[in-house]
């Protein structure tokens, strides 16, 4: 390897570092978040969304109400599915085998939403779920999937060059 690439390597690993900080901020930052205020941006997101599609209020508020519990657990998984590919970005730096890649950073994630639920039994009307746990690292479960298939996709691409 040239002295350039290591360079643009270590530089990459360094950013990869910094927004994987800062994305593990925006979750904390969440977690910090009043229930009846986190519940309430929940809820305004999805009737934004419904009433493109529905037009009688009764309805859209129904529709709020249905949807809002599976929308919060949706967002569980999203917010660690992406700490998932950034975590195994990183992690596939120091390490080649994408199989302890993986189990790293699935654990990893683990470990942060366990810390995350704590945290959040210390926010007021918050309380810290094992559930919720189990969503995040399945989120994350499928962030290293992914990553998996794209890591693939790129590397037998390089090896038919």
């Amino acid at each position: 390897m040239i002295r350039g690439d290591f360079t643009k390597n270590k530089l990459l690993i360094i950013i990869s570092i910094i927004i994987t900080i800062l994305w593990m901020l925006i979750i904390y930052n969440f977690s910090e978040t009043s229930s009846v205020d986190s519940n309430n941006s929940s809820k305004a997101i999805i009737r934004n969304i419904v009433e493109k599609f529905v037009h009688d209020e009764k309805e859209v508020s129904k529709l709020v109400i249905k949807i809002n519990k599976p929308f919060r657990k949706c967002a569980h998984a999203s917010v660690y599915f992406v700490l998932g590919l950034f975590v195994n970005s990183i992690i596939l730096y120091f390490n080649k085998n994408i199989k302890i890649c993986n189990l790293i950073s699935i654990i990893f994630c683990y470990i942060y939403a366990s810390f995350d639920e704590f945290h959040q039994t210390f926010i007021v009307g918050r309380t810290g779920q094992i559930s919720d746990v189990l969503i995040d690292g399945f989120g994350a479960i499928m962030g290293c999937i992914i990553f998996n298939l794209l890591y693939k996709k790129v590397k037998d691409k390089k090896a038919c060059n």
